[in-house]
């Protein structure tokens, strides 16, 4: 067999995940099978396991590029620099939140979802895919971010707490882990489906954003 370069084995992996990512969107991801990615890319099975030695090794590649990709730290702290009370951050920090989640329910959202349910059913493949994902703290940096505006209003006597925080902070991230579930569910795959009830991700974190102000003593337009 001919010597490759580098560049030309990298080109041909990112064809081969560009496939298995267009798979990703349509199928789930516990259901993918490496038929489905070899009919895709167009790679021949004995040409796809030149540069993949099995399938988990490219659905390892594709989670840690949409989560390389969802990094938006630096989003949060322009956020956070450029507010100017505790609570006109927390308000911009849920817009932010909502606006993402619309944007990329049906890859990060949809990839995220399938993967814990992938893993409680696999536990053999959980052991290997979860070892090898570059795991992406933006999330847990954005949570962060909300608690520390939450403290500096406490302090500063913007905010008067309704609840204990620790009640606060299960409430939020109960919350926003439901908010993503369901919108998940109905936009991927069809469930909820009513003309009367259609899930919006920026109107869900609006809503939460005013309920959490309110356990804060406050409410939008106040500092």
């Amino acid at each position: 067999m001919p010597k490759v370069s580098r560049e030309y084995v990298q080109e041909k992996k990112n064809s081969i995940l560009e496939a298995a990512t267009a798979v990703c969107k349509v199928k789930p991801l516990y259901d993918i099978t490496m038929r489905d990615i070899i009919k895709t890319s167009g790679v021949s099975q004995g040409g796809i396991y030149r540069y993949y030695s099995d399938l988990d090794e490219i659905l390892i590649d594709v989670i840690n590029q949409v989560n390389a990709n969802a990094d938006y730290k630096h989003i949060i702290d322009e956020i956070t620099v450029t507010s100017h009370s505790p609570t006109k951050t927390i308000i911009k920090l849920f817009n932010f939140l909502g606006e993402y989640m619309k944007e990329n329910v049906s890859t990060v959202g949809k990839i995220q979802f399938e993967l814990t349910i992938l893993c409680a059913n696999n536990p053999d493949r959980q052991k290997k895919i979860l070892s090898n994902i570059v795991e992406n703290e933006s999330g847990q940096y954005l949570m962060q971010q909300i608690f520390h505006s939450i403290q500096k209003g406490i302090y500063s006597g913007c905010f008067q707490l309704e609840i204990s925080i620790e009640d606060l902070s299960t409430f939020m991230m109960t919350s926003i882990d439901g908010i993503v579930r369901d919108v998940v569910l109905q936009k991927c795959y069809g469930m909820f489906q009513s003309k009367h009830v259609e899930l919006d991700e920026i109107r869900l974190m609006n809503t939460l954003c005013n309920s959490v102000l309110l356990l804060l003593g406050t409410k939008k337009g106040e500092d």
